[in-house]
């Protein structure tokens, strides 16, 4: 039998959310018979590159066996393309693209264009459905092109350990930390896709006459002594030394067994995300996986996952200074401003009221693991592999 030639293209090797997604279709793709299978990784903004072929469980090792460069003459019978719609390209007898949008309620109008080039599109979420589709209908140019959700997964190492002898935090100063993780994505903080300072002060705010801390693990896309140079100055100018006391910064890049260990170390209360939208959430997704309860803007994709298995902070959507490369210029997206009180009594009722919202985050424990493995994933490709292609 004649195997068929499948290109994945995207940022594989980096530390990102696209390359974390990207590698859970390279799993997918490996499961597939009769393919010879091409990668080309691509950057991802500014983000550090994995260097460890060990990095979870060896994917960085098998990844660069297939790592390798077409030749001008090899004609792709399929590609799969994990990147931003405008960087898609016809190179294959069919075409699939891969994306989480962005994370407003609309994107770029050529977006639809792009996605219309492609045989099908593939999307983690209802939530950035959603958004192609409303564009679609604001601008009146007609989608043609189905588009597909495949949720992403969690770790599958967090089902293979579940207790740990040593608890990675256990030398931290406060018995309960709020746990706050993100990428700063502008230094403008109205434009942050993530919303992290405003978080961030929210978090120092509530305990600060309280016998609790915060745990932080930030970054600008990389992991250099520069990187955390400039993420100090930040803080600094931000809230200023002392206030910073309550913090305790992690930093660099974690493995995922450390990450699973953060999850699940007996010191961290909760995670804490006042994200302005999420086109999936893995962070979060993780963290629930972990049983580890969540407190988060009670908006985007993630609620797809979360159901109401979390305490939902409330939000204004409200209309924001945009970039081009994602939404026109002249259009008006939205996504969503949580309110600050609401926030901090979020964070009231939940440290009043921890044993019951850990009963709830151990339900959905339960009902992630048995929907969002890598398996569960995995078998969804499949199933779009024998039936959309």
């Amino acid at each position: 039998m004649i195997k068929k030639k499948v290109l994945l293209k995207g940022p594989i090797l980096t530390v990102s959310g696209y390359g974390e997604h990207c590698r859970q279709v390279f799993k997918a793709l490996l499961k597939r018979p009769n393919i010879d299978l091409y990668i080309i990784p691509t950057n991802w903004g500014n983000t550090s590159w994995v260097l460890n072929q060990e990095y979870n469980c060896g994917i960085v090792k098998d990844i660069l066996a297939y790592a390798k460069k077409p030749t001008s003459n090899v004609n792709f019978d399929e590609s799969f393309q994990v990147l931003l719609p405008d960087e898609w390209k016809n190179l294959a007898k069919k075409n699939i693209g891969i994306t989480a949008g962005f994370e407003a309620d609309i994107v770029k109008s050529s977006w639809i264009d792009e996605a219309n080039k492609m045989s099908k599109i593939i999307v983690p979420s209802e939530f950035t459905k959603a958004a192609f589709v409303k564009t679609s209908k604001k601008t009146g140019k007609k989608l043609y092109t189905k588009i597909k959700v495949i949720n992403e997964a969690y770790f599958g190492y967090i089902d293979n350990h579940e207790d740990f002898k040593t608890d990675v935090l256990h030398k931290l100063k406060y018995n309960k930390n709020i746990y706050v993780i993100s990428q700063v994505t502008s230094n403008d903080s109205r434009s942050d896709r993530k919303n992290i300072i405003k978080t961030i002060k929210c978090a120092l705010d509530f305990v600060e006459d309280k016998d609790i801390g915060v745990v932080l693990k930030i970054n600008y896309g990389k992991h250099t002594k520069s990187d955390l140079k400039s993420i100090k100055l930040l803080l600094e100018d931000e809230f200023g030394i002392d206030k910073l006391s309550k913090i305790t910064m992690l930093f660099g890049s974690a493995s995922i067994k450390d990450l699973v260990k953060i999850y699940k170390s007996s010191k961290i209360s909760c995670i804490l995300s006042g994200t302005r939208a999420e086109g999936f959430g893995l962070p979060i997704l993780e963290a629930a996986a972990c049983g580890l309860p969540v407190i988060a803007t009670n908006y985007s994709a993630y609620k797809e996952f979360m159901h109401d298995d979390f305490v939902k902070i409330d939000y204004d959507l409200i209309d924001f200074d945009h970039d081009s490369r994602f939404v026109d210029l002249d259009s008006t997206p939205k996504w969503a401003e949580f309110k600050g009180e609401s926030m901090m009594k979020c964070l009231e009722d939940f440290f009043e009221n921890e044993e019951k919202y850990r009963k709830v985050a151990n339900y959905r424990k339960n009902f992630i693991k048995q929907n969002y493995s890598i398996e569960n994933i995995i078998d969804n490709y499949k199933k779009f592999f024998k039936s959309d292609l």
